[in-house]
């Protein structure tokens, strides 16, 4: 599993949070997918886990590693949340606001803009995994809106 390359007790710990059985079972879940894992995804392979485990719960579990930053969260178009452990894939999305199309990028295509934003602003952004909106060429050719 490729979040176990991290002390994760720890990282919780430091943060102010609990280590629970539950959180582990969604992070376990969240591992086990391959790609973005969306909520039914997660939900899904965490019944197969543990049956007790509720939809709010999994939605706590999945704030609280977002929040201590071992997941990353981003909407893709119609497929609403998804998630990630973080550092995976350093990757970015563009999404056809008119028909939908993703379109995934490589992580180093924002790099000029993150050092501009430094240098200009003084200001390090967490740049994991970005979701850009707007259209894509063959919407812009067509029109659609």
């Amino acid at each position: 599993m490729s979040h176990e390359n991290h002390d994760y007790p720890q990282i919780l710990r430091s943060h102010g949070y609990r280590v629970t059985p539950q959180r582990l079972i969604v992070l376990d879940a969240v591992c086990e997918i391959t790609g973005h894992a969306t909520l039914a995804d997660i939900h899904a392979k965490v019944i197969e886990l543990d049956p007790r485990i509720d939809l709010s719960t999994i939605y706590r579990a999945l704030d609280v590693w977002c929040a201590v930053g071992l997941l990353v969260e981003s909407e893709i178009g119609d497929e609403g949340k998804v998630y990630k452990i973080s550092g995976e894939s350093n990757h970015h999305h563009l999404v056809c606001q008119s028909c939908g199309v993703v379109t995934t990028i490589s992580g180093t295509a924002l790099d000029a803009m993150v050092a501009e934003i430094h240098t200009r602003y003084d200001f390090q952004i967490n740049v994991d995994h970005l979701t850009l909106q707007g259209k894509c060429s063959r919407c812009q050719m067509t029109g659609l809106t």
